[in-house]
């Protein structure tokens, strides 16, 4: 995920793409509704699922795509003892986009700044049941832009072991906020193929009281990257 820079010391282009699997726990908030879904249970409320990414380097810089789209159906717990449980219908779509500058490079290491952009879609549901009163509920559908600044980091330990961290924030609006953390170990299997593995955590908050929605994923991902 996030291409191999290091790999990349010449002057010419480099192109990467990456498949990756997410292990990641769900917390969602829609108005004052709340849910949680752990990844096992995620697995078996799946309907559909595709995350890949696409990096462009060309001497110092560098243009980063990284798409992921799930579509999920679970119940789950609510806090309380008025509901039973509420049943969520979550189908989400992230599109972050980036052009990044390397600041800083030698051998080994590498530190590139950068800005983009986050696109993200959704339609969810949230409904409570198993209580004395007809079953509220709360909706959301909607998509929007956040605007993005990014660092990231990266180390080539040897001729197999990398390592590679991302960050990025954006929002910058009293209701608007979205972040994301990647951290990831690779490890050269052939000359152009890496398989990487790590952690990672991204976020959107939109919105104040009923109109709130708020999204939150964290845990490991396994993922190839080929080179060409």
């Amino acid at each position: 995920m996030y291409g191999s820079p290091a790999a990349a010391q010449d002057s010419g282009w480099s192109f990467y793409g990456s498949f990756y699997i997410y292990g990641a726990d769900t917390e969602t908030t829609i108005g004052p509704l709340e849910s949680e879904l752990s990844f096992s249970d995620a697995l078996n409320n799946l309907d559909l699922a595709f995350m890949g990414t696409a990096e462009a380097r060309h001497g110092r810089w560098s243009l980063i795509a990284d798409y992921m789209r799930t579509d999920l159906t679970f119940e789950g717990d609510t806090p309380g003892p008025v509901f039973s449980g509420a049943e969520t219908s979550l189908k989400t779509q992230f599109f972050s986009g980036y052009a990044a500058y390397t600041v800083y490079q030698d051998q080994a290491l590498g530190v590139d700044l950068g800005g983009g952009f986050r696109w993200f879609d959704t339609s969810s549901t949230i409904i409570l049941v198993g209580g004395p009163t007809s079953a509220p509920s709360s909706k959301s559908s909607d998509d929007w832009i956040d605007p993005l600044i990014a660092a990231r980091i990266w180390y080539q330990i040897n001729d197999r072991w990398s390592v590679i961290a991302l960050a990025d924030y954006g929002g910058f609006r009293s209701d608007r906020e979205t972040a994301q953390f990647v951290a990831k170990a690779g490890y050269a299997i052939a000359p152009k193929w890496n398989l990487r593995a790590g952690y990672r955590y991204i976020m959107v908050d939109k919105g104040e009281g009923d109109s709130k929605f708020k999204l939150s994923q964290s845990g490991p991902v396994l993922g190839v990257t080929y080179s060409f």
